[in-house]
């Protein structure tokens, strides 16, 4: 499997005060990497640094090889599809509007192409919003504007792509589909790399885990593995329960 996103001895934060440090960070073609941690460990400031949002303080990120530092804010944006965590924009553009923005880096100029407006049809048909296509985003719900917003990260076309809580706000059913579709992208040759809560959600789709805790990694490897890890109750400081279900599924519960 071709290595997509590379990070090597990473110190990311801001400049009050350091989030994460001596990060290393794969993700190859093929591959859902989820990423754990309880809140304030890091998720978020380092999915902003390995898209090129946030500027480490030392340490390399390379995309598909490539130094980030090197890579224009197009070519960065063709090999990288970014979901916040939340994206709420100060006007009411509609949502098929939202989803063709992310082609703006495949445009040599200011007018979308036929071909744009086919793959925002295919990429909201993916993230099963086409039918939200002529809704302002201001009226959406939440997870309405959830599915919006993996589609203009699918509609760029980016092998790699950063996921901040994918599953907020979403409901079940939709959750799923979800898991479904970060299955099926990774069969295509994407590499996946999400922020997630959902402990559950990350043992059903995520080929391999990372926990965050304390400014670094803590521990890296198989999912499972991961989770039955003595690190993740201390990381969480909760006492985890671990069952596995009769079709041999690992549950992973907190202890009241």
């Amino acid at each position: 499997m071709s290595v997509l996103i590379e990070a090597i001895r990473l110190r990311c934060g801001y400049p009050s005060r350091t989030v994460l440090d001596n990060a290393d960070v794969r993700v190859s073609a093929g591959e859902v990497v989820a990423l754990l941690g309880p809140n304030g460990s890091g998720k978020s400031t380092l999915l902003k640094t390995l898209s090129g949002t946030l500027k480490p303080e030392s340490g390399e990120v390379r995309i598909e090889g490539d130094p980030i530092s090197a890579l224009s804010y197009r070519e960065r944006s063709k090999r990288i599809g970014f979901v916040p965590q939340e994206e709420l924009p100060p006007f009411p553009f509609l949502a098929r509007q939202i989803v063709v923005m992310g082609r703006l880096p495949h445009s040599p100029g200011f007018f979308d192409a036929p071909e744009d407006w086919v793959r925002v049809k295919e990429a909201m048909t993916r993230a099963d919003c086409w039918t939200l296509a002529d809704r302002p985003v201001t009226e959406l719900s939440g997870g309405e504007r959830q599915r919006v917003l993996i589609a203009r990260a699918l509609a760029s076309d980016a092998r790699s792509l950063l996921l901040d809580e994918p599953s907020a706000h979403l409901d079940v059913g939709h959750s799923l589909a979800l898991v479904a579709l970060l299955r099926e992208l990774a069969r295509d040759g994407h590499g996946v790399l999400m922020a997630v809560h959902d402990l559950n959600l990350a043992a059903m789709v995520a080929d391999r885990a990372m926990l965050l805790g304390d400014g670094r990694v803590r521990a890296d490897g198989p999912t499972d593995q991961v989770l039955l890890d003595a690190e993740l109750d201390a990381v969480y400081g909760v006492d985890f329960e671990r069952i596995t279900t009769g079709s041999g599924q690992l549950r992973v519960f907190a202890r009241a």
